[in-house]
């Protein structure tokens, strides 16, 4: 549950549309009064007119104090696909009945005035109102605050009010499977049975830490467990699990389809999303044979590590990476005959020859071409950076070469020989 907050940003009194509608009434009812000389008409229309004033000036000073909550399920979500929020709003000031429309306010799009909630607050109790939030995009998003039309008990005045706090939605990038769970080709002999031995418990090295959270107790180590007054797990199978390299240019300049997003400005690709989740699923299925997965930028800087245990901190990474991110974390040197799979769409000169440095001894590469014009049978320029060339010079550089589009299907690309070490 998101922390409550009753901090507020008000505007001013404004009339409703029934409140706009009566003042026009009372206006021509005194306006016609007068001329026929009635002045009953007259009176009636300067009445009305003083109650709409009247409500305005009654919404504008009796403002209740608001709170909120929000909720979000399921709180953590995934890019493409929908939240449901629940917002929780009460007024425990408010000594009678407190009508209202609710919007929210969320960072990828515009909610309109005809999605908004109407709702009606009792002293002493909350109402919950709930958004369905659809094609989410993956990233760290800041929801609210929350828009609020306070409406007078008659309906004829309302007051626009602003919740300034906000709650945080993560979104994962969208991940796609092959029905894993087989061992990968990655995965030689030894490391196998190194992995094997591991899970199994082994003795040979106990090197331990503290319990987490998900931890098997298989891996409880007991005699330090005894000596350390706490449950301590082995972890020697971090340093024995074979491991893959996955390289994910971040510059906007390396994905040509960047444009400012709407609101913040800061550059967004679809291409780059596209990259972003096949590096979320390759990494899922590694880590299903066994595999460790480091993904690093063209200048070798490490996005984040996943294994078999930290599959949540990992994806919670790659939702934070966004074009243009400053990444300094540098990562070690790709080791001997660790697989080296790169994402990549447009590299200048310079780039080809970073990511060639990304390749360890005797490791060929799996290079991952994304063509951002819908068909990578289609010539999109003669520039020397574009996708169509930057294939062949891999190629000729001891590459294998998967050639795909921003909207091509990422599972069969799982597929293509090579990717998953087959």
């Amino acid at each position: 549950m998101r922390r409550a907050l009753a901090e507020r940003a008000r505007g001013w009194p404004r009339p409703t549309p029934r409140g706009l509608g009566a003042a026009v009434a009372g206006l021509a009812a005194a306006v016609v009064g007068y001329l026929l000389s009635s002045m009953p008409l007259v009176f009636a229309g300067v009445a009305l007119i003083a109650v709409v004033v009247a409500a305005l000036v009654s919404v504008g000073i009796t403002m209740p104090e608001l709170v909120i909550a929000r909720r979000f399920s399921p709180d953590r979500a995934v890019a493409g696909w929908s939240v449901v929020e629940t917002l929780s709003v009460s007024s425990p000031s408010s000594t009678g009945h407190v009508a209202l429309r609710v919007r929210e306010s969320v960072p990828w799009r515009s909610m309109h005035a005809d999605e908004a909630m109407v709702a009606e607050i009792e002293p002493g109790r909350v109402v919950r109102l709930t958004f369905e939030h659809d094609d989410l995009p993956r990233g760290r998003h800041r929801v609210g605050p929350a828009r609020i039309d306070v409406i007078e008990s008659f309906g004829l005045a309302r007051r626009h009010v602003e919740i300034v706090g906000r709650g945080e939605l993560v979104v994962f990038p969208e991940i796609v499977g092959t029905g894993g769970g087989r061992e990968s080709g990655a995965l030689g002999e030894g490391a196998r049975q190194r992995r094997d031995h591991s899970l199994a418990g082994g003795q040979d090295d106990p090197i331990t830490r503290e319990y987490r959270r998900g931890d098997p107790m298989r891996r409880v180590h007991w005699r330090a467990t005894a000596r350390q007054g706490e449950l301590m797990v082995r972890q020697e199978e971090q340093h024995a699990l074979p491991s893959v390299r996955v390289v994910l240019p971040v510059a906007k300049e390396n994905w040509r389809d960047w444009h400012p997003a709407l609101g913040s400005g800061d550059p967004v690709s679809d291409g780059f999303e596209w990259a972003v989740s096949l590096t979320a699923s390759l990494a899922l299925e590694y880590g299903m044979a066994g595999s460790q997965t480091r993904v690093v930028t063209l200048e070798g800087s490490s996005v984040g590590v996943h294994d078999p245990s930290t599959t949540p901190l990992f994806l919670e990474r790659l939702a934070d990476i966004a074009l243009d991110d400053p990444v300094d974390d540098r990562s070690p040197d790709a080791a001997p005959r660790e697989p080296v799979i790169a994402i990549v769409s447009s590299l200048t000169p310079g780039d080809l020859v970073r990511l060639g440095h990304a390749r360890g001894p005797g490791v060929g590469g799996v290079a991952i071409v994304v063509h951002l014009d819908g068909d990578p049978l289609t010539p999109d320029d003669t520039d020397r950076d574009a996708p169509r060339h930057v294939a062949a010079t891999l190629r000729q550089t001891g590459w294998r070469v998967v050639e795909t589009d921003s909207a091509g299907d990422r599972e069969a690309v799982l597929h293509a020989p090579g990717v998953l070490g087959g």
